[in-house]
């Protein structure tokens, strides 16, 4: 494929509109610009990462997804990105604020922290079962890890529910609950399996909103949960891919995969036809790389004009 070679419209008019500014003018407006296209990208690697079903695309994802986490928390320490730092250009529709044990919150952090305790709830004794039950040990080792820290996670949710004011469930949801309960009721290569595809399928469908959450929250408890969580779901579902059993219908789960139908049904999974998989090959290299190379243009560009108005 080609790759751009020049800055887009867009982000030209940017750096023009930079080009005017100095001082703590520029700083701030370089802190506030950089900090909205880089959570516009989060979103972006993040989707790709949980979805794609190329290795190469997945590593690339995966490392933009951490590189991303890392300078989004830089600008955001400085101090001087404005509240439009943190609304996503594609995603301009806010919610209204509501009032809980008398502080303002968004109703998206207050989903955020319940999303992620329901998740904990059902995913931490589920990898502590299969780290004591799984046939191999490579998946028994994954699921001790991800018992373990799935306590970590729980523990950074609480407290900020605590900062914020928000009641956190105390079981999981009802389909997961069915998941669990489907692990606990495998043994041998088909509790492998499921814990493997189901714990996958679970964690892709998360991180995309987490992400989302980390990109445009306000709130600096739901922020630092949300990084938390992010932090550990890409960690995890790398873990889970490297026992070498998540199949490409787990990469991304809207209801109960069709792995939990196996017991009853024992022909294999649909296996995804190469044209769709080129396809997809594709588009996660034209979107991140062109999208990336955008923001890293925009970057270098609106830095250079400010140092050279200093």
């Amino acid at each position: 494929m080609v790759l751009p070679n020049d800055v887009s419209s867009e982000h030209q008019s940017l750096i023009d509109e930079m080009a005017g500014r100095t001082g703590d003018n520029h700083d701030r407006a370089y802190a506030t610009i950089v900090r909205q296209a880089q959570g516009g990208l989060l979103v972006m690697a993040v989707q790709t990462r949980a979805t794609t079903q190329n290795t190469t695309i997945r590593t690339l994802a995966h490392q933009a997804s951490q590189m991303l986490i890392r300078t989004m928390t830089v600008l955001e320490n400085t101090g001087k990105a404005d509240p439009s730092a943190f609304e996503l250009v594609t995603a301009k529709a806010q919610v209204n604020a509501v009032r809980v044990i008398g502080q303002n919150i968004e109703p998206s952090d207050r989903e955020l922290l319940v999303l992620l305790t329901q998740h904990s709830l059902w995913q931490k004794p589920a990898s502590r079962e299969s780290s004591n039950r799984a046939r191999e040990a490579k998946v028994r080792k994954v699921a001790g890890q991800l018992a373990a820290e799935h306590t970590q996670l729980a523990q950074a949710v609480t407290e900020a529910a605590r900062q914020i004011g928000v009641d956190l469930p105390s079981e999981p949801t009802t389909e997961q609950k069915s998941w669990a309960n489907a692990i606990s009721s495998s043994s041998g290569e088909e509790l492998d399996s499921m814990y493997a595809n189901l714990s996958r399928a679970a964690d892709g469908s998360l991180v995309s909103q987490v992400a989302h959450a980390r990109a445009t929250t306000k709130n600096v408890p739901a922020r630092i949960a949300a990084q938390t969580a992010l932090t550990i779901l890409l960690k995890h579902m790398l873990l889970l891919e490297s026992t070498g059993l998540v199949k490409a219908n787990s990469l991304q789960m809207t209801d109960i995969p069709a792995l939990t139908q196996q017991k009853s049904n024992s022909s294999p999974p649909p296996q995804p036809d190469d044209s769709s998989t080129s396809i997809g090959f594709l588009t996660g290299i034209a979107v991140l790389v062109v999208a990336g190379a955008g923001t890293l243009w925009l970057v270098r560009a609106v830095g250079h004009h400010g140092e050279h108005r200093r």
